[in-house]
């Protein structure tokens, strides 16, 4: 799994990757003598690293850089209507997580809610993993005014145009 062998080179390869830090070793047959020594030798390097480096980080709630919205699995969509020649923007903040029984996510519209409401509702979404609009908008307005409502509005950082 981390250990490889470089046959041209004549090197094994140890490599363990943390927080998208690479720790890289080589260990060459010039030294070792043998592949099986080489990757023996290897492999303890890898158990030493490990027992050193921070425990991976789960991917599920993993921020990366591609998140615009500031939280994970909540983003802004553009759901545009044309009717009659004529565009009606509509966005919406949509909240997903796997197995969300809706395959697009689910979300809430900014000219219905507006812009604070639709994300906020859409975080609790996220976070519960709910699809109960009910549940989800009786709980955005019991919260809305106070600390937490605030909280969850410092984490946006977009707004539809």
């Amino acid at each position: 799994m981390h250990v490889t062998r470089n046959i041209p080179n004549k090197t094994v390869r140890a490599q363990v990757k943390r927080q998208r830090e690479s720790h890289v070793q080589y260990f060459g047959l010039a030294e070792y003598g043998t592949w099986e020594k080489a990757e023996v030798a290897a492999h303890k390097w890898v158990k030493v690293k490990l027992a050193e480096l921070p425990d991976t980080v789960p991917i599920k709630n993993r921020m990366t850089v591609r998140n615009t919205s500031g939280v994970v699995g909540v983003r802004l969509s553009n759901a545009t209507r044309r009717m009659n020649g004529n565009e009606y923007p509509d966005w919406r903040w949509i909240a997903f997580w796997d197995g969300c029984p809706y395959v697009g996510g689910t979300g809430w519209s900014v000219n219905k809610y507006g812009d604070e409401r639709a994300f906020v509702t859409a975080y609790l979404a996220r976070k519960l993993e709910s699809i109960d609009r009910e549940k989800l908008d009786a709980l955005c307005a019991k919260i809305k005014g106070s600390k937490e409502y605030n909280d969850i509005l410092k984490l946006k950082r977009i707004s539809p145009p």
